[in-house]
């Protein structure tokens, strides 16, 4: 028997696969000769079911037009969310929130799509007009889609890489509450998900099946009917153990997918996608592309010599103007590059910076930097700390000038850049190197990703737990996306989301907190008090907490967010995000919670030992400069 897989008894079985046949028989799809066919066929019954909604028909027969309509575009979420991610998240099936977007028309989405109409049928408050205007935008935006699709080439060699994505998609989106927020259904829906996703695998099995690609398609095959009955069987939001769930189904389907890709010699994509599909190891550091997240994404020349170059700098003092602090003073490598303080000190050591040091612990994978959002590339977040008063009060022609004073200088740059305008030291080449730095702070060695990667003993059972009521009961999973765990969205990671959390003012929970956040950048009402949310990878380094740096310990953030944010502790937030009712999570909860937020921890790169900095020929009083800045 191998370790790790689940088997169960042949009799409990049975019904299960009675009842999987019996689902199957009730949703079955004719078989079309081509996916464009079938992708038409769920569309059309998609709008079908939605135009039986109606507000003069009875609860009962809304609510079951509503779950088919649920199950026909299900059925297609993996080529919807690959074709047309902004139609599907801002018009299909996006949150419950009004969002900002530099991706639509207007900046500002109010929430449309599936979840608007879950909301009205099945919570206390509901507006009959609203419903129907509701329900008939949805049809207009499916009926749109659908004659767009009609008139574009589908290519084969792709639709298994959409399904890839989608397994991607379910364990760090639908597994974790980022949809169904009222009813809950996500693990029955994701069950519609998968039927889709066999419909797919046996049309290549009808149409490209051959002699060497025969067991792959077994494999595939029985995984997914493995997954669906696995989640017929634990279809409970709150308690479905996502971590066996993705480890034992998720990841091997990856796995026969890939195989199976290579085995027909698809070509695949040619997109710029965050993800190496290639890569049968989901959710491990070499699935991802950092290119993906770059400012210069195809300049990929040097860019080694260019992150070693970047380091020398991080920890140099000469960037600063007084050449006492470096980028290291605030981000410390053993605090997972924090500081360890409410806030940080000015440059001129007489005060105290408006908010906390965030981690730059996989802020490669933004896409939106500082609290408030600022900064769309992390060059012009490293230029803004450079220039700033408060923070390094220099600016980059000083120190391109400064550099150019030392020979050792130039022949890193010589060395690191091969154009000659970046060989003689310039802002681009400065900027960049400093970027190529923060880039490899990429932290996948926790035991969380050891577990993940087939290591059963790396966790124990409060840390399982702990993911679970993460990502299920507590919610904490549908704004730290798994598996970077901030708040950037899977899969294609176009934006980064900010949450207005009630955050008090200091630790008696009293008063809110002045900073108005993201709104300094915006001047939008929902963005009042809004902040971008942060990676929990690396938190048990990174304390105090929160973006004023209130909290001095992980308890304290738990309890907070147990009492629903700052307008369960009646600070009068009017536009919270984060739900203001309890969590109704126990005590041992908690602790599980937080025991599985250690589990990140990742000391792997943090121990960084001083090294000789360059000396500067024409200024020799620079030359006793200290590694990593005084403070």
């Amino acid at each position: 028997m191998t370790p790790g897989r689940i088997y169960w008894p042949l009799f409990l079985l049975i019904p299960l696969f009675l009842l999987s046949w019996k689902n199957e028989q009730e949703g079955r799809i004719a078989d079309y000769d081509n996916l464009s066919d079938y992708i038409e066929s769920e569309l059309d019954s998609t709008i079908m079911h939605l135009k039986d909604l109606s507000e003069k028909s009875a609860m009962d027969k809304n609510s079951d037009s509503y779950h088919k309509a649920r199950r026909n575009y299900k059925h297609i979420e993996w080529f919807v969310e690959s074709v047309s991610p902004k139609d599907a998240k801002y018009f299909i099936n996006g949150p419950l929130i009004t969002k900002y977007s530099e991706y639509a028309q207007g900046f500002m989405v109010e929430p449309h799509g599936f979840q608007v109409l879950e909301e009205q049928l099945f919570s206390d408050s509901s507006d009959v007009d609203y419903f129907i205007q509701e329900r008939d935008l949805l049809i207009t935006k499916l009926e749109h889609l659908k004659n767009t699709y009609s008139q574009i080439t589908l290519d084969d060699n792709l639709f298994l890489e959409m399904c890839q994505l989608e397994l991607f998609r379910i364990s760090a989106l639908n597994l974790n509450g980022y949809d169904a927020t009222i009813e809950k259904t996500n693990i029955s829906e994701t069950v519609w998900c998968f039927e889709g996703l066999e419909y797919v695998l046996n049309y290549y099995f009808r149409t490209r099946s051959s002699a060497s690609s025969l067991e792959s398609y077994r494999s595939s095959q029985l995984c997914i009917r493995k997954s669906k009955l696995y989640l017929q069987a634990h279809p409970d939001y709150d308690s479905f153990d996502r971590l066996t769930f993705i480890t034992e189904f998720i990841q091997p389907l990856n796995k026969d997918l890939h195989e199976l890709h290579q085995e027909l010699h698809l070509t695949g994509t040619s997109a710029k996608i965050p993800f190496d599909l290639n890569n049968p190891k989901m959710f491990s550091e070499g699935s991802y592309d950092p290119q993906y997240f770059s400012m210069y994404y195809s300049d990929t020349s040097g860019i080694a010599l260019q992150a070693e170059l970047g380091k020398i700098l991080f920890y140099d003092p000469i960037l600063s103007e007084n050449n006492r602090r470096a980028c290291s003073s605030c981000h410390k490598p053993d605090r997972a590059f924090t500081d360890g303080l409410k806030r940080a000190i000015t440059f001129d050591e007489a005060g105290i910076t408006d908010r906390n040091t965030p981690s730059l612990i996989d802020v490669v994978f933004s896409k939106a930097f500082f609290h408030d959002g600022r900064a769309f590339q992390l060059e012009q977040q490293a230029s803004e700390v450079l220039r700033n008063h408060l923070e390094m009060n220099s600016s980059l022609e000083d120190i391109v000038n400064k550099l150019r004073a030392s020979e050792e200088y130039k022949a890193l740059f010589r060395r690191s850049f091969k154009r000659e305008r970046d060989a003689m030291i310039s802002s681009y080449a400065v900027l960049k190197a400093i970027v190529e730095y923060e880039k490899t702070l990429i932290s996948f060695q926790s035991r969380f990703d050891a577990y993940l990667g087939g290591n059963k003993k790396a966790l124990n059972k409060d840390e399982i737990s702990g993911y679970n009521l993460f990502a299920g009961k507590a919610l904490c999973g549908s704004c730290h996306f798994f598996p970077v765990f901030n708040g950037t969205v899977p899969p294609f990671y176009f934006e980064s989301e900010f949450e207005v959390l009630g955050t008090p003012l200091n630790d008696k929970n009293t008063s809110p907190d002045t900073d108005r956040g993201r709104w300094d950048v915006t001047h939008l009402p929902i963005h009042d008090r809004s902040f971008k949310t942060p990676t929990v990878r690396n938190i048990e380094l990174t304390a105090p907490y929160m973006h004023n740096g209130i909290y001095k310990n992980l308890e304290d953030v738990m309890n907070f967010y147990q009492k629903g944010g700052g307008a369960g502790l009646g600070l009068g937030i009017e536009n919270q995000t984060l739900p203001f009712d309890s969590l109704q999570i126990s005590k041992k909860e908690e602790r599980q919670i937080i025991s599985f937020l250690k589990s990140l921890t990742d000391t792997s790169g943090l121990q960084v030992q001083p090294f000789p900095l360059p000396n500067v020929d024409t200024h020799p009083e620079w030359n006793n400069r200290i590694w990593g800045g005084e403070y």
